[in-house]
């Protein structure tokens, strides 16, 4: 899956500040729930194969999630 997560780190690259807000929001989200099933027994929701986050880890969610953090930031100080 470390491929996948590579990819994924790949792309922000090409995406604009407002859909790495998005990514953020919905890795955020994510982790939110995987967080809530280790600690309340809470079905984690099930996502389709096309989603972008298809049957990645917490870790691996952690991981973008830096990424995704770093990426705004630097946006941010580059005024785009």
């Amino acid at each position: 899956m470390d491929k996948k997560v590579s990819e994924l780190i790949e792309s922000f690259k090409e995406k604009t500040p407002k859909q790495m807000r998005t990514i953020r929001n919905n890795l955020n989200n994510r982790i939110k729930s995987f967080e809530e099933e280790l600690k309340f027994g809470k079905a984690l929701p099930k996502l389709s194969a096309s989603h972008m986050f298809f049957e990645l880890e917490l870790k691996e969610l952690r991981e973008l999630q830096k990424a995704a953090m770093a990426k705004i930031k630097k946006d941010e100080k580059s005024g785009v």
